[in-house]
């Protein structure tokens, strides 16, 4: 089993700037209180006299032809320095035998939240006996607190809102804990609310939405063979009490798709069936009452939600209200050659969409009108369509692993793109895990997919997080042990990189309240 062990180093090579400027995180104070426990702060920003004419007769103007109207400048450059490379503005490095979890959460002050925990490859403690940990840093990197989580399992950090944090751990439990200092508010065991189920059956939280006021969750069993159904429950935010749940079809998938919710609270879910090559599609309303159930042939999971149109997958858009077609996706048909999206902790990468008509997505060579006609080593493609009718707008090549188009508040698409090689064929390193290690942070105009900026991110660790994005800062986890999927050894850190322009994300198709990754269209305004 082979493992290569690389890290990602920091350059400052963009805009100027300096050595000594470039991938240190520059002091100072964060508005939050310190902790007591704080370690490991990451590396760091002639006139004359008058003249007297007489009047007389003006001559006949010619007459004024209209200017066109100018065209609307294209923004500017996402990325440009020397070279070509992002600068490094902080980095965190992940410690030898601990196992980071972070989702790419941060808060709307560009604040970043993760968990570690004592590796289970390296210990041989019980789940739930190995220390954890969680972590927030500043927007700078500044480790802005660092506190123990007693007795707890795989502990992630799902979102956050204004006030509050989200957390989960196997159990399965959902935990509140204040934003600006770590402390916990409320912790909610979900598996008593299956008392009906054999006793030792485990549960698994495949997602959790924030609605406000509820915390969304979807809880399944980890052996699908107990019984066919999974079970949503919406907890309060200030409390964790249980405020209604309903049993549904199972939506379990290996790296859990999450729960879509639209801007008035009602949530959408979709359980695949394998052996009948079915979908079952459902909808809850904020209340938890169900609004509607259909079946659809095919895979056609819930990804996206916004103006009453729900996106399913890379096939469909949906009526939002009652589950109907309302039209196909080109790239619906697809030439079936295996493909790999690669492996992130976070459900959240595959879709950018506003209601306002923007629909972006990567995916496999297409066969229908506008699709290509030529294929590439990488054999992906990002496609823009028409969420009216479903047609393509425009296509253009990336690699097998591209992560988490973002929507800009510059009407711009953010990008991390993994091209392939020239030979990627002969070294079999075109898809899959193995797919070629560079990865590219690229700017796209939304309405051509014209490529406005094209930056390299230095060393070959891939991104596997959707990149979070703050005042022009991308935040991003990466593997920094090449090849990661060799074994359980996972080492993940963080990197922030600096843009050119201070962009931040779009206010629909991308962010929820807070700056989180959850892709709910638009959220209600926290209480």
């Amino acid at each position: 089993m082979k493992r290569l062990w690389g890290a990602v180093l920091g350059v400052c090579v963009w805009a100027g700037c300096s050595a000594e400027d470039g991938a240190k995180p520059a002091p100072g104070v964060d508005d939050a209180p310190e902790s007591p426990v704080v370690e490991g702060t990451p590396p760091s920003d002639g006139t004359g006299g008058p003249v007297v004419v007489q009047p007389g007769p003006l001559p006949a103007e010619p007459p004024r032809e209209e200017p066109p109207p100018a065209e609307e400048p294209p923004p500017t450059p996402a990325c440009t320095g020397p070279d070509g490379t992002a600068r490094l503005a902080w980095s965190y490095e992940g410690a030898w035998g601990q196992t980071m979890d972070f989702r790419g959460t941060m808060d709307a002050d560009g604040r970043t939240y993760w968990t570690e925990c004592e590796s289970a490859y390296w210990s041989d403690k019980e789940p739930g006996e190995r220390p954890c940990e969680l972590f927030s840093a500043s927007r700078d990197g500044v480790i802005r607190y660092r506190l123990a989580l007693a007795n707890d399992s795989a502990p992630a950090v799902h979102a956050v809102d204004a006030d509050r944090l989200y957390l989960t751990s196997h159990g399965p439990v959902v935990s509140s804990r204040a934003r600006v200092d770590g402390r916990e508010l409320w912790s909610t065991d979900i598996s008593g609310l299956r008392a009906e189920l054999p006793e030792g059956t485990a549960f698994y939280i495949d997602s959790v939405a924030l609605s406000a006021p509820h915390v969304l969750v979807v809880v399944r069993n980890s052996y699908e063979e107990v019984e066919g159904q999974s079970l949503l429950v919406a907890l309060h935010m200030d409390t964790g009490a249980v405020v209604w749940k309903a049993a549904t079809p199972p939506v379990g998938t290996p790296l859990g798709l999450p729960l879509v919710v639209d801007a008035e609270g009602n949530s959408y879910g979709g359980a695949y069936d394998a052996t009948a090559k079915q979908t079952t599609l459902f909808s809850y309303s904020a209340e938890g009452t169900q609004r509607w159930q259909v079946r659809r042939a095919g895979e056609r999971r819930p990804v996206a939600v916004d103006g009453g149109r729900l996106i399913l997958d890379r096939a469909e858009v949906a009526d939002a209200a009652t589950g109907a077609t309302l039209a196909t996706l080109a790239t619906a048909s697809t030439d079936g050659s295996y493909v790999s999206f690669g492996q992130s902790n976070s459900p959240y990468g595959r879709v950018a969409f506003q209601a306002a008509g923007t629909l972006v997505l990567p995916h496999q060579p297409c066969a229908g009108e506008g699709c290509p006609t030529e294929l590439h080593p990488g054999r992906t493609f990002l496609y823009s369509l028409d969420p009216e009718s479903g047609a393509l707008r425009w296509h253009r090549a990336v690699g097998a692993w591209p992560m988490a188009p973002l929507l800009t508040n510059r009407n711009t698409l953010l990008l991390v793109d993994r091209p392939p090689s020239e030979n990627c064929e002969e070294d079999y390193n075109c898809t899959g895990d193995d797919s070629h290690y560079t990865s590219v942070l690229r700017e796209l105009d939304v309405k051509d997919g014209r490529e406005l900026a094209a930056c390299a991110l230095p060393g070959t660790a891939p991104n596997i997080t959707p990149p979070a994005l703050y005042r022009g800062r991308v935040v991003m986890g990466v593997w920094t042990n090449w090849l990661a999927s060799n074994d359980w050894s996972r080492r993940m850190s963080i990197r922030a990189f600096d843009l050119s322009a201070p962009a931040e994300p779009a206010s629909t198709g991308w962010v929820t309240a807070g700056g989180g990754n959850s892709r709910s269209g638009t959220p209600k305004s926290q209480p």
